[in-house]
């Protein structure tokens, strides 16, 4: 996925909105300089309090691209006397950053090679032309890929299949809208139900996995599996039920025209090829080391592996293995690779800087104390708030920047309620990533309504359903 891509998704108030957030934000920084600091708060961390109002302001409305906003802690914090060149520069290049472009990398080389899209078209071929259990189908295939490959390009790559699937069961150019509809919201809303799944499948995951880091509170891979997982596997059906809803009591007329659609595109990308055997077998080794490194640390040499390190050995030896198809061409070039999103390893690192600022300059502790003396509120309740303004703001700013935004303020609630860090940060991470309402929510929303196959009111009912059912799911099991 390209740094154009992601700036493309996240993308929610348009030229009118950006160019309020390029004037408001500065205004409304330099405004609180105009005014005394709270009792108990240094000048240092007022100011920072004003960095993190222009951050945010052009993080939401995008009045500079996302990227380009993290990089101003590079300048402000030592001006301000925040932080030095050195400690504002150092989570720039956390760990975190380095799994991240190890496991794009991966997908990167998957997509190349077109593996996802066979592992897709298999899976929906399995249910041949019955309308439900091909949108369920669909939706298998794209919440299955999306835990390893970005939303936005697994719904990419599934939403023309799916269109060309309900065109199919009208019997000529005009498409079924009904099946058209939950063919292609399904692999959106799949693609992003999926992408919770695992930690490489969302940077908003990364982003959450590097604060726990910071905190002294790391979540291994498969721990973050075992807890998100679950509520993966809860909302598809969910998701499933309430866009097969107009199909239910349909006949079974043209269901071989629809099978038809999947199974010539199956048959078009021809017999398993070495490239995609020898990156499916990497990518395997891969996934698998990532899920069992808690008992690989148990072995002799291997106690200082980590997540990172299985991801950038993967990532290399793609640039070692022959892809098969002779010339010495190997699986993956460096000129593929420069295509990954590296503007969110700057954005994972503008966050983190902010953060380390926060806490450093005691603007955490202070937020902290202020939510203790809050009265009656629990820190249920207060989790739950969290999670609802998450998804709430989620619908119309970045994911990414909203995350990025909110974990300073949820870890200054945990430091105050003596509430563990995770057990508040890990419901807000998952959040983030739950925007189904609006088109411009996330990338795969857009990609599904711009098909024309649906209507921005059936968007909005389904949308409305999953964000209550991601608020009850998320607090029941992730809290």
């Amino acid at each position: 996925m390209t740094d154009e891509a992601i700036a493309g998704e996240e993308t929610g108030f348009g030229r009118a909105g950006r160019w309020v957030g390029l004037i408001l934000g500065p205004a409304l920084a330099l405004g609180l300089q105009a005014l005394a600091p709270p009792s108990g708060l240094s000048p240092e961390a007022w100011a920072v309090v004003s960095l993190a109002v222009l951050m945010v302001t052009w993080w939401v409305t995008e009045a500079i691209p996302i990227s380009a906003t993290a990089l101003i802690p590079l300048v402000a914090l030592p001006l301000i006397g925040a932080a030095s060149m050195k400690d504002a520069a150092a989570p720039y290049a956390d760990p975190i950053v380095f799994l991240f472009i190890g496991g794009f990398m991966l997908a990167a080389c998957v997509e190349r090679w077109r593996l996802h899209e066979r592992i897709a078209l298999s899976i929906a071929s399995v249910a041949g032309g019955r309308p439900i259990a091909l949108v369920g189908a669909f939706m298998i295939a794209s919440m299955l890929i999306s835990m390893w490959i970005s939303n936005t390009a697994t719904t990419l790559m599934l939403a023309p299949i799916a269109i060309g699937a309900a065109r199919a069961m009208s019997g000529g150019d005009k498409a079924d809208l009904a099946l058209g509809g939950a063919l292609t919201l399904g692999v959106a809303h799949a693609a992003t139900i999926g992408g919770i799944g695992t930690p490489v499948g969302s940077p908003t995951n990364l982003i959450a996995i590097a604060f726990f880091e910071r905190a002294d509170q790391p979540i291994a891979f498969v721990d973050w599996m075992a807890s998100a997982i679950p509520i993966m596997l809860l909302m598809l059906p969910i998701a499933w039920l309430l866009l097969c809803w107009p199909l239910f009591g349909r006949g079974r007329a043209r269901y071989e025209a629809i099978g038809g659609v999947v199974r010539d595109a199956l048959k078009a990308l021809g017999p398993l090829t070495r490239p995609e055997a020898r990156i499916g077998t990497i990518f395997l080794l891969v996934a698998l080391a990532w899920m069992t490194r808690t008992e690989l640390v148990k072995l002799p040499g291997l106690a200082p592996l980590t997540d990172t390190g299985i991801a950038i050995f993967g990532a290399l030896l793609l640039f070692f293995v022959p892809s098969g198809r002779g010339n010495g061409e190997r699986l993956l070039d460096w000129k593929r690779a420069e295509r990954i999103p590296w503007g969110i390893a700057i954005l994972f690192g503008g966050g983190l800087s902010l953060a380390a600022a926060m806490e450093a300059t005691g603007l955490a502790a202070w937020i902290g104390a202020w939510i203790a003396g809050l009265d009656g509120v629990s820190a249920f309740a207060l989790a739950a708030l969290l999670v609802v303004t998450t998804i709430l703001i989620s619908e119309l700013a970045s994911n990414v920047a909203t995350l990025t935004s909110m974990l300073p303020v949820v870890a200054a609630v945990a430091s105050a309620t003596d509430t563990p860090l995770q057990q508040l940060a890990f419901p807000v991470a998952i959040a983030a990533s739950f925007a189904f309402m609006l088109p411009v929510a996330t990338a795969p929303n857009a990609i599904a309504y711009s098909s024309g196959m649906l209507t921005l009111k059936r968007m909005l009912a389904v949308g409305f359903g999953l964000n209550i059912a991601a608020a009850i799911l998320i607090m029941t099991l992730a809290a």
